[in-house]
């Protein structure tokens, strides 16, 4: 918070583009979100509507650049040195940002809200160095933009596709040696576990005085504007780049401790799916349970401004025990939004479209042929449809891609078709896909009668 927090009364500033302008500040808010750009520059125009939404704008962007990626890369199929050599050179290029953004960024100017000797908080708003244009307003937008740079995330899709590619050149699960790797896997996942433990038994922020281990004293000087300490939570987890590169295609082989835990059924059918909406959501959910479990303190705990505009606010403030049951609501709620809540707006959606629009005179669709024309606009390869998805170039590493494509295509104003990366997993060859996709249709047509 900031020294003049408790006297200013309750207040909700607006963006930083609209300021004062709430309902400026909402509807762009919302324009933002709909469209996936809540990065750099639009994040200006609005407000963090959930700490992590914004990261939807990163997976459109990289929804994007995958049929381009992966069809540069489906050329270099099979030349195990230069996929290599590609992943070597992105892992350096990963380096080289995260050192130089340190360097250049570390040395945040002050608002002047406390003093940079004592830390004792400066008590006059006169003294404050927080105007629009200030030096530390300007750094702190500065750090944001980086954060929020769509270029500076999409080095590590393209570093996951690389390394897909290099799985598929090398097969390392078919070798004699294979049982290596799960050596490999639960080394890295012991390493994970180790520093994860030493950081949270570090001494906490609120102890100026230990040191903490793993982290910069710059990340923790009390006199900037706490952004530069944010700079550094951020760059902390890319720094781990090479660690978990190595974990994931190590863990693809399927061997050792770790690929056995983590293929457990409850594991992939149960949590697995609700994982993106636990990262979309934890925060917001944590807030509330914070604001049902303690009547009188919501309002005041959300007059305080947070250490920063632009990112968690820090851990809920509940007591240890209450972690798992904030765990439970998190995983129940990101659940009612995978398994009922989307289900739901479609079918609201789907019967909307009806109202408005006939479904008579909708042609058949040719679907193994139409099939085989968007494997080949996807690959540039004409298959057959005994085709193998191997044989093509799709596998694992294409399915998400040709998901949208087959949604896309075999989807009618009445009828929308909703094929899941899940369902097409099983898939071996071009045939398995049309029959999974005749099924599918023949659902949705079903379910139009």
């Amino acid at each position: 918070g900031q020294p003049d927090d408790k006297s200013r009364g309750f207040f909700c500033e607006g963006t930083p583009a609209t300021k004062t302008s709430w309902w400026g500040s909402l509807i762009l808010t919302i324009i933002s979100y709909i469209f996936g750009v809540a990065v750099t520059p639009i994040w200006s125009l609005s407000w963090f509507m959930g700490y992590y939404l914004w990261f939807s704008s990163m997976y459109y962007q990289c929804l994007a650049i995958f049929p381009a990626t992966y069809n540069y890369f489906l050329t270099k199929r099979k030349q195990t040195r230069f996929l290599i050599k590609i992943m070597l050179g992105l892992q350096g290029l990963n380096a080289v940002i995260l050192v130089a953004s340190w360097v250049a960024m570390k040395n945040g100017p002050s608002y002047n809200h406390y003093n940079s000797e004592t830390g004792e908080a400066v008590e006059d708003p006169d003294e404050y160095d927080n105007a629009y244009g200030s030096d530390p307003v300007v750094y702190n937008a500065v750090i944001l933009s980086f954060y929020l740079f769509p270029p500076f995330w999409t080095i590590y899709f393209i570093i996951g596709g690389v390394l897909a590619f290099i799985y598929d050149a090398y097969r390392p699960a078919e070798r004699h040696n294979a049982w290596i790797w799960g050596y490999v896997a639960d080394a890295c996942t012991l390493i994970q576990i180790a520093l994860s433990i030493t950081l949270i038994y570090q001494p906490k922020y609120d102890d100026p005085e230990q040191t903490r281990w793993f982290r910069p004293s710059d990340a923790d000087y009390i006199g900037d504007s706490s952004t530069v300490g944010c700079l550094w939570d951020n760059l902390a987890g890319r720094i781990m780049c090479p660690l978990t590169t190595l974990w994931i295609f190590a863990m693809s082989t399927g061997e050792g401790y770790t690929a056995s835990i983590l293929r457990g059924e409850f594991l992939v059918n149960t949590l697995s799916p609700t994982s993106y909406n636990c990262f979309l959501f934890h925060q917001m959910i944590g807030q509330w349970y914070f604001a049902a479990t303690r009547p009188g303190e919501f309002w005041n705990w959300w007059q305080y401004r947070k250490s920063f505009y632009w990112f968690s606010p820090g851990p809920c403030p509940v007591q240890w025990y209450e972690y798992f049951l904030v765990i439970t609501v998190v995983v129940a709620f990101s659940d009612f939004m995978d398994s009922t809540f989307a289900p739901m707006v479609k079918s609201i959606a789907k019967q909307a479209i009806r109202l408005f629009v006939d479904d008579e005179g909708e042609e058949e669709v040719d679907v193994a042929g139409t099939l085989c024309s968007l494997v080949e606009k996807m690959t540039g390869i004409e298959p057959e449809i005994d085709s193998t998805l191997d044989e093509v170039g799709l596998a694992s590493v294409g399915i998400p891609v040709i998901v949208g494509m087959l949604n896309s295509a075999f989807s009618t104003k009445n009828n929308p078709l909703s094929v899941t990366s899940a369902d097409l997993m099983k898939a071996k060859t071009i045939h398995d896909i049309a029959i999974i996709v005749e099924l599918a249709w023949a659902d949705v047509e079903g379910d139009g009668v």
